[in-house]
Order: structure tokens, then sequence, then C-alpha cells
């Protein structure tokens, strides 16, 4: 017998209780393993809040593609994705506490201004990078009909251009690499 609506489990949201209970234990292991050496230091933060400043910024470089042990080789659009959702929460908890918006009495500063700016100028990029993505997985699954092979012809593109260099420079291998990588993305076949 079916399971009605209400009552069928949703298995996004099941894998998120999962992720989220992980999460948990693992900050509390480290508690328990570290907190006493922490604490003998004299951290000023509770040892459940470092731990867990301690994964937010851990998934903050992983999400941005960055190495987590030199904070290096990030992607700054993902990272001000990220930040102005952190804002956009920021400015709703604010409403809804009924509290003066904190990030209010700084905008007329011009540093911040300048930023606002660039914060639009990024997600207007990013939602056009997202349009024109969606777009072409869509005209390149449409061609893989008639062109079965059209993954390796876009990728032989690539390696015609890099063979063209001759002998290639760092920067030009680095450049193939991240072509397809681009080319993967943009051409990667429907879930």
């Amino acid at each position: 017998m079916r399971n009605s609506p209400l009552t069928e489990i949703d298995p996004v949201s099941e894998a998120d209780k999962i992720l989220m209970a992980a999460v948990e234990e693992a900050i509390d292991t480290a508690v328990r393993t570290a907190g006493p050496e922490l604490r003998a230091v004299g951290s000023r933060a509770s040892p459940h809040d470092y731990f867990a400043d301690g994964v937010l910024r851990h998934l903050f470089l992983r999400l941005c593609r960055a190495d987590p042990t030199s904070n290096t080789g990030g992607d700054p659009e993902t990272a001000w994705k990220i930040l102005y959702a952190g804002r956009i929460a920021a400015r709703h908890w604010e409403r809804e506490s009924g509290r003066p918006s904190v990030g209010g009495t700084k905008k007329d500063r011009p540093e911040d201004v300048e930023r606002d700016e660039s914060e639009r100028r990024q997600l207007a990029l990013s939602a056009e990078k997202f349009a024109l993505t969606t777009v072409i997985r869509a005209l390149v699954d449409h061609a893989r009909a008639s062109d079965p092979t059209i993954d390796e012809r876009l990728e032989a593109v690539i390696d015609a251009r890099h063979a063209r260099l001759g002998s290639a420079t760092d920067t030009d291998r680095e450049f193939t690499q991240k072509a397809k990588a681009s080319l993967s993305l943009l051409a990667r076949r429907p879930d």
C-alpha cells in the first residue's frame, strides 16, 4: 500500500537531517577531544562555537573551491554569492526582530556604496551566467540527439588550440585545463 502524500518521506529532507546530525556529532567529538586544550589556552569562544566556526570556514573555502590550508585559489564569484545571501538573511532577521539595520548606517560610506554596487553587479553576472549555462546545456543536449560525438568534437577544439601553441607555458596549460573544466560544466548531461 502506498503512503499518502502527507506521510511520504522526502529523501532530500531526510538526507539533510542525517547530514546535520553528522556535523553536530563531529563538533561534539571535537569538543570532547580537544575542548579541554582549547579552554586551557584561554579561548574566549565556547568550544562548540569555536569548532562550529571552524566548520563554517572550511565549508566556505570548500564551496568557493579554495585551498583550505592556504586560503588561496578560491572563486570570488561564488564567495560573493554566499556573502550576498548572508547579507540578505541578516537584513531579514533585522526586520523580523524589529531592530534597526546595522548595515544601513554604513551605506553612506563610499566604500560600502561601492561594495553594494559591486554585489549587485556580481548578482547580475551570476544570474546571466546561470541563464547562459542553462541555455547552452539545453542546446548541447539537443545537439546530442543528432550528433552523439559532439562532446568529443567540442573537446577536440580545445585540444587543437592547445596543440597550435607549440611549447605551452604554465598559463597556456592552465587555460586549457580551465577551458576543459568549463566545457565539462556547460556540456554536462542532464541529471
